[in-house]
């Protein structure tokens, strides 16, 4: 996947031993600071901060605390470090790394910055989301594509799109809501307008027009239609947990006059890094 462009975007506690051997005070030895220079290319205190809100809550926007926890255990548990380099994709789209660090994720992050980034290698994309299900005792790979996706979207981009539907129908049958389907024409719609919106973050398209003019020309009709767009959250959950905690995009999601909608999820290099939309109609 090419594409790349904004977002946004541990308190250790330290237990000191103190020894008295024969009057003598004998201290631990502390590690050295671990130097975050090098890992420039591939972390952003303030992006790894606002992707992940629990670490937010417990570290705040402190730095070094949060490069900590990239180091010790946020590199391990697959966290993204910014919007440039996501350690899953580039596993994925180098069969030649992959043969070589396997599962080693701090691998690719060292060849990345050592020079994987020189060499020109693609170091973002959105990894595809599926689910691990047990069928007959084995694993089963189980995607959440239901429906038409847009020509312009990549397979991955569409598994997040779907993702999202599949929050959002949970939310509305919770809410005593009927579900919302989409349609070819929707989906296209919505791809159009998360690509559009890396050039005009607003509901107006490039060029000045009303983003309703997308719906006209993808060949959508309606008689009531919503617009709701996000950057920078890095996973379906993330985004919609921020619509759903924003009132204007929540009375969107959960309006029972929608019956329609459309999903863009669209990757693109940058500081925001994804861009999502959804259109609804009745």
């Amino acid at each position: 996947m090419q594409r790349q462009r904004k977002t946004v975007q541990v308190r250790i506690l330290s237990a000191f031993i103190v020894l008295v051997i024969s009057c003598a005070m004998v201290l631990p030895v502390q590690a050295a600071p671990i130097d975050r220079a090098p890992y420039a290319a591939v972390f952003d205190y303030i992006y790894y901060a606002q992707c992940y809100p629990d670490l937010q809550a417990v570290f705040g926007n402190d730095e070094a605390a949060l490069f900590n926890h990239f180091i010790t255990c946020g590199m391990a548990e697959g966290r993204q470090g910014n919007a440039e380099f996501n350690v899953q994709y580039y596993k994925a789209r180098y069969a030649d790394l992959q043969a070589a660090f396997g599962d080693d994720l701090p691998a690719y992050y060292m060849h990345y910055m050592t020079c994987g980034k020189a060499e020109g290698r693609q170091g973002n994309g959105v990894a595809v989301i599926t689910e691990q299900k047990p069928a007959g005792g084995t694993n089963q790979t189980v995607s959440y594509i239901t429906g038409p996706v847009s020509a312009a979207a990549t397979a991955a981009e569409s598994e997040y799109a779907y993702q999202v539907l599949a929050i959002m129908n949970q939310i509305r049958a919770e809410n005593g809501l009927s579900t919302l389907t989409t349609t070819q024409e929707l989906m296209n719609t919505a791809q159009m307008r998360a690509e559009e919106i890396t050039v005009s973050f607003t509901h107006n398209r490039p060029d000045g027009s009303s983003c309703f003019t997308a719906f006209k020309q993808n060949g959508v009709s309606y008689r009531a239609a919503g617009e709701n767009i996000a950057a920078g959250q890095n996973n379906p959950q993330y985004v919609m947990d921020c619509w759903m905690n924003s009132p204007g995009h929540r009375a969107n999601i959960l309006n029972p006059a929608f019956n329609h909608v459309g999903i863009g999820c669209y990757y693109f290099n940058g500081y925001y890094g994804i861009y999502w939309s959804q259109n609804f109609t009745d």
